[in-house]
């Protein structure tokens, strides 16, 4: 039964660690000033050292240096007034939603505020 147990705790940390690796800290830059659109990427630890997987303007997603502007869930740019539009991972939402992180996916997107 210690084995079982044992296998049971390195599943779980492998998972988290795993979890935590896929997603490296900063922001993505706006859709439509990612350019390069190869090598494209699923989540960011495909991304070499502090590259992160961000969409780019070609449709899909491409490893790129994070931004160091917030365009996600603080309510568009820092520094930016209430008035001013919400961008989330790159994408203006409508005037009624607000942004949010997707936990399946680990992305921000739009949902209704």
């Amino acid at each position: 039964m210690n084995v079982k147990v044992t296998f049971i705790i390195l599943s779980v940390l492998l998972v988290a660690t795993l979890a935590q690796v896929s997603h490296k800290e900063g922001n993505c830059p706006l859709r439509n000033s990612v350019s390069k659109c190869n090598p494209s990427c699923q989540s960011d630890h495909q991304c070499n050292f502090n590259q992160k997987c961000c969409p780019n303007k070609c449709g899909h997603s491409s490893c790129v240096t994070p931004s160091a502007v917030n365009t996600g869930s603080d309510g568009g740019y820092k520094g930016s007034n209430k008035d001013s539009a919400v961008y989330c991972a790159g994408v203006r939402c409508s005037a009624f939603e607000k942004c949010q992180l997707d936990r399946t996916t680990k992305r921000e997107k739009c949902v209704r505020a």
